[in-house]
């Protein structure tokens, strides 16, 4: 299954009874103040962004580095940041326990 945007927005839309360009305004204005929070931050700040519950996006800065082994001896990474969405376990164990209803969430 593939969720793309204008199947969320459809989603949306249908069970607010809002409409279609209404939500799309919506999530666009929350995707420009995401993309502010992390290209507009001081570059040697960590950035958090929790956009929903369970789901959070980090940017983290990392410095230049010179590669001494390997097969990237001699090369330069210049300093830049990294970007990742990451999904928490509680999230992970309630999809799961959604999806496999007796379940206990995660087991360990």
């Amino acid at each position: 299954m593939l969720m793309t945007q204008d199947n969320l927005i459809r989603q949306i839309s249908d069970r607010e009874e809002i409409n279609t360009a209404t939500v799309r305004q919506i999530l666009k204005s929350a995707e420009d103040i995401i993309f502010n929070c992390l290209s507009t931050t001081a570059p040697s700040e960590p950035v958090v962004i929790k956009p929903l519950q369970g789901i959070r996006i980090e940017r983290n800065f990392i410095d230049k580095k010179n590669y001494s082994k390997g097969m990237f001896q001699h090369m330069t990474c210049p300093e830049h940041v990294s970007v990742k969405a990451n999904s928490s376990k509680y999230f992970s164990g309630q999809v799961n326990k959604k999806l496999f209803s007796g379940g206990t969430g995660i087991e360990l």
